[in-house]
């Protein structure tokens, strides 16, 4: 992107990253999702126990990370914010490398379409998923012969991300057609690593995928694709309208030079279909966005300079909308997620039981066992197996922390056994999906 100058795109970077250390020591020293809570528990119990497991002693698939989790290990045991703090570093060190591997061209697409600025600092694995994605893409630009390295990223890959093994047919076709030898290499690693994630799931909750992917493909089909695939390119139209009509014309320019680095459309295609998710959960699609960014940027270096300005402009909006959000979404989920875990903490006794919507705050902020209502760490309401409903619940949990529009059926039959502690609410719903959560006692 000529004409831009990189002193420029430097500076952007720099304040950027410098805007995200002061949040992450801001008052709020909040992550803006309860996930990255979740990734602490497990790498704690990871270094105590050698197992994936949320709850002490049963073991669990709801590790969709396992890469992120075995990296944020050390860090949990430092405790409490520090740990939280920590992990946001560390996830802001690999979204900074990102953009210095790419190079000032693409990293000034990557930064100014948002997204990434969102999600660089959150303490989740969105950012070391576009690390190996743009190390994928360097691998791939430069021809080499498909050996044992790319076979070692590709494994990293899939146990950051899994819909990320589809790079490896870019990484196989990089320098032409593979041989027998070529192929063992790039796949021997993703497959071992596979099978013993597959195996493990299997053991712990009898399904051989992560249990989020059987709950986020509840709405996944038919009418549910359909609406969450208008909402985020509605979205994204409002917030980076130009972003992905010149990625999919970079996609097409690369596709019909038959270079293989237009395989990475395979990207954004897979976190389409598996994570149809509405706008406040884009750190599904981070990756994919990245990939439009990186062929975007290889196709606009041979258009008109006006034109490129125009891009660059185009993204502007997406910089300051998702900079507003990142800091909304700190209060809000200090309101939604930490505030009602601090009070459980207060009031709870010893050994009791919380059964909760979002389980990270109570799992990391509070010594409580936690069942999960969407079964996602809680084996036995696993949602590729049959759930237990109210009854189940009611025998083992002394508290219910839940959404009363999301969970109204499940609260409706709970009502007789219910006794309404307080509600917490947030002035400002970005990123939990409703604007108030209730704590109830449940009688004996």
């Amino acid at each position: 992107m000529s004409g831009i100058s990189d002193t420029g795109i430097v500076a952007a970077a720099v304040l950027a990253v410098a805007g995200a250390l002061l949040l992450i020591f801001s008052a709020y020293g909040v992550p803006p999702m309860d996930d990255t809570y979740i990734h602490l528990v497990f790498g704690r119990n990871l270094m105590l126990s050698g197992q994936l497991e949320f709850n002490p002693g049963l073991p669990s698939s709801g590790a969709t990370s396992p890469l992120w989790v075995a990296l944020s290990g050390p860090l949990a045991l430092t405790g409490g914010q520090t740990a939280v703090t920590l992990l946001m570093v560390l996830s802001l060190i690999a979204g900074t490398i990102s953009l210095l591997l790419a190079g000032s061209v693409y990293s000034s697409l990557l930064l100014l379409s948002g997204p990434l600025l969102f999600h660089g600092p959150s303490g989740m694995e969105t950012s070391l998923a576009v690390l190996l994605v743009v190390i994928a893409w360097r691998s791939v630009s430069r021809s080499r012969p498909p050996g044992i390295g790319q076979g070692l990223l590709l494994a990293a890959m899939l146990i950051t991300r899994p819909e990320l093994c589809v790079i490896a047919i870019p990484l196989l076709f990089s320098a032409g057609r593979p041989d027998l030898a070529q192929t063992a290499k790039v796949l021997l690693p993703p497959a071992v690593v596979g099978i013993l994630w597959v195996s493990w799931n299997v053991w712990a909750s009898g399904c051989p995928l992560p249990s989020s992917f059987y709950a986020k493909q509840a709405g996944a089909v038919g009418f549910g694709l359909l609406a969450g695939l208008r909402g985020l390119c509605r979205e994204m139209v409002i917030v980076s309208p130009l972003l992905g009509v010149t990625g999919l014309a970079g996609i097409y320019h690369l596709l019909r030079r038959k270079c293989p680095l237009g395989l990475f459309s395979l990207v954004p295609l897979t976190s389409l279909l598996l994570q149809p998710n509405s706008f406040f959960q884009m750190r599904y699609h981070v990756p994919g966005l990245v990939v439009l960014g990186l062929c975007a940027a290889g196709v606009s270096c041979s258009w008109k300079r006006w034109m490129r300005i125009l891009i660059v402009l185009s993204l502007l909006p997406g910089l300051l909308v998702f900079g507003s959000r990142r800091v909304r979404a700190s209060a809000n989920v200090l309101s939604i997620d930490t505030r009602p875990a601090l009070y459980l903490a207060e009031i709870a006794g010893q050994g009791d039981t919380v059964a909760a919507a979002d389980v990270g705050a109570p799992g990391w902020l509070t010594d409580l066992y936690v069942i999960d209502l969407d079964g996602l760490v809680t084996p036995e309401r696993n949602p590729c197996r049959r759930v237990r409903g109210w009854s189940w619940i009611r025998e083992r949990a002394d508290y219910l922390l839940a959404f009363p529009e999301q969970y109204s059926d499940l609260l409706r039959n709970a009502r007789p056994d219910l006794v309404h502690l307080r509600s917490f609410e947030t002035e400002d719903n970005v990123i939990c999906g409703e604007s108030r959560v209730g704590l109830w006692d449940v009688l004996p």
